[in-house]
């Protein structure tokens, strides 16, 4: 049995299930080369992305028993271009339509291992009931007695799961286009990127990415932020969440201590609010366990916030929480129509497709102006990197299937000596080229973590933060952010073996378990696919070297 999710909007991609197990998947962006592709695209099916999914299983259309995807377009025709495309394949009964939220709460449970859980999904907003082409009414709008004179779209939703069946206990819906600067209740999604808009925009690539906001606020003055008025209200079962903007005047052309200060009140209402709707999830469903998914909870100060709130016995939080795991749900929801879901397991990242020895020879012998070695044993080749490591080198680390979402995982990795201070800036200005206060995440050998941070939890997605011990912290300065804070990434032979075998060499030579761990790509491109854009990246951002599973590339000086 053969399912296929995908989705269209930004971060598109598509997924493939396989008798109960996720098989592979991709986000478009990795195949374009466009970071978010999909945002201006008017709607266009991820056709290469389906593609690549098929041919990586060696498969067609006709081989997938059920296609489902989910949409935040405004005006639907998939199911129209996906007739034109493959008329002999996609009818009315194999192709289907789900909401946004719901392929939100769909991947974060079914790849969470749980039998049970409370969902919840925040994000900018979700799919679109419009009243203009009547395209997207997939919700009873006098269900939830919505004004049918404005089109709404979902921003935040709560959803009771098991393995058979959901139950949605919470809808917040928002006024599409969302209004801002109204006082109007919005999502939590808008109100964060509101404030990444106004204080971490760039002029020269036209974004503003949520990451570099969540950076920025650990610069905040602590006083100032705590004396700041609140944006966020807590409700009897419910939350209000502004749309003003937060000191207004304060703009990304303003100094670093302003935008930071304001930086540091926006993730103070983030984490605010992810606690309201945790407490909300509980009230609601009285879980034990909780999931979260959309890009609300990529931030990572929120989710352990919700961890040590002990409201729930276990915290699952998805690496592609953001839209790249729509195909994800999507997929899962058309397996459960076809079969009786019995046993999940968590989701293990790593679905790209296998690089072949022959593919990557292919490439070496396209480049001039390189050296490399090719390892008949894995175990001498982390030998030679380790060393290169402790010698201060930033090599590309690339290894079998890439990562699915944001979040490079040790397949797809640019790794360094956390040991020296200096290196965190050496990697974000000379090879990243990107801002100096970005914090690079610590791959530490879980075993070893609670000897470090204090954390003793489970987490191999680096989507949680935690904080740095004082006796490690002159160790490992460029893992270590500004408020001694980490991103860490949990890892155990089961989670990346590989890349388990690597830090365990560095931590032989250097008794320090922990790898400086960032994704591998340069700026404005998004995280490495293919052979090929992993050397490019290797001549054109100046690293030291790069390993392609056994070969280890270097450029000639």
């Amino acid at each position: 049995m053969r399912v296929l999710g995908f989705s269209v909007g930004h971060d598109k991609g598509a997924v493939i299930i396989e008798n109960g197990k996720v098989v592979v998947g991709i986000t478009q962006e990795r195949l374009s080369r466009i970071k978010h592709d999909g945002a201006y695209s008017g709607g266009k099916i991820p056709v290469e992305s389906i593609n690549y999914c098929l041919n990586s299983l060696g498969i067609t259309y006709k081989n997938i028993d059920l296609f489902v995807y989910s949409t935040t377009e405004e005006i639907d025709d998939v199911e129209t271009q996906f007739y034109q495309l493959y008329p002999r394949v996609v009818n009315k009964t194999n192709l289907k339509f789900l909401p946004h939220h719901l392929a939100h709460a769909y991947s974060v449970f079914f790849s969470s291992g749980l039998e049970e859980a409370a969902v919840i999904v925040a994000d900018a907003s979700g799919s679109i009931i419009t009243f203009k082409n009547k395209t997207h009414l997939w919700y009873d709008p006098k269900e939830y007695n919505l004004n049918t004179d404005f089109d709404w779209a979902e921003g935040i939703s709560i959803y009771h799961f098991n393995k058979n069946e959901y139950k949605e206990v919470y809808k917040k819906w928002i006024k599409y286009p969302v209004p801002i600067d109204t006082n109007e209740d919005v999502s939590l999604g808008t109100m964060y990127s509101t404030g990444s808009k106004q204080l971490v925009y760039s002029p020269q690539s036209q974004s503003w990415p949520a990451g570099k906001l969540m950076g920025l606020a650990s610069y905040a003055d602590p006083e100032l932020v705590k004396e700041a008025p609140e944006f966020v209200t807590e409700l009897e079962n419910d939350i209000f969440v502004s749309n003003n903007t937060i000191y207004p005047k304060v703009t990304w052309e303003f100094d670093f201590f302003s935008k930071a200060a304001v930086a540091g009140i926006y993730q103070r209402e983030q984490e605010k609010a992810s606690l309201i709707l945790a407490k909300m999830a509980k009230n609601m469903t009285d879980s034990s366990n909780v999931c979260a998914s959309g890009g609300s909870f990529l931030n990572c100060n929120s989710n352990e916030k919700i961890i040590k709130s002990n409201l729930f016995e276990n915290c699952f939080f998805l690496p592609p929480s953001d839209d790249s795991g729509i195909p994800l749900g999507c997929a899962w929801y058309a397996y459960q129509q076809l079969v009786d879901i019995e046993i999940t397991e968590p989701i293990s990242p790593y679905l790209g497709k296998k690089y072949e020895r022959r593919e990557i020879v292919e490439t070496l012998n396209k480049f001039t102006g390189i050296d490399y070695v090719e390892y008949d044993d894995f175990e001498k080749l982390n030998e030679d990197v380790t060393y290169w490591l402790t010698q201060n080198r930033v090599i590309g680390w690339f290894q079998d299937g890439s990562e699915i979402g944001p979040r490079a995982l040790g397949n797809r990795s640019i790794i360094a000596s956390p040991i020296q201070k200096w290196m965190c800036n050496h990697i974000n200005m000379d090879i990243k080229k990107r801002e100096w206060y970005r914090p690079f995440a610590p791959a530490v050998l879980f075993e070893h973590q609670s000897e470090i941070f204090e954390s003793e939890i489970y987490s191999p997605y680096m989507l949680v933060t935690t904080t740095v011990k004082p006796e490690w912290r002159e160790k490992i300065p460029a893992v270590t952010h500004v408020d001694n804070s980490a991103r860490h990434q949990s890892v155990t032979p089961e989670s990346n073996l590989k890349f388990y075998n690597l830090i365990n060499k560095f931590y032989e030579k250097t008794k320090v378990p922990v790898l400086l761990n960032t994704s591998f790509n340069g700026p404005k491109e998004p995280i490495v696919e293919t052979p090929t854009e992993a050397m490019n990246c290797l001549i054109e951002n100046n690293l030291d070297f790069l390993v392609i599973n056994n070969f280890l590339i270097s450029r000639r000086w």
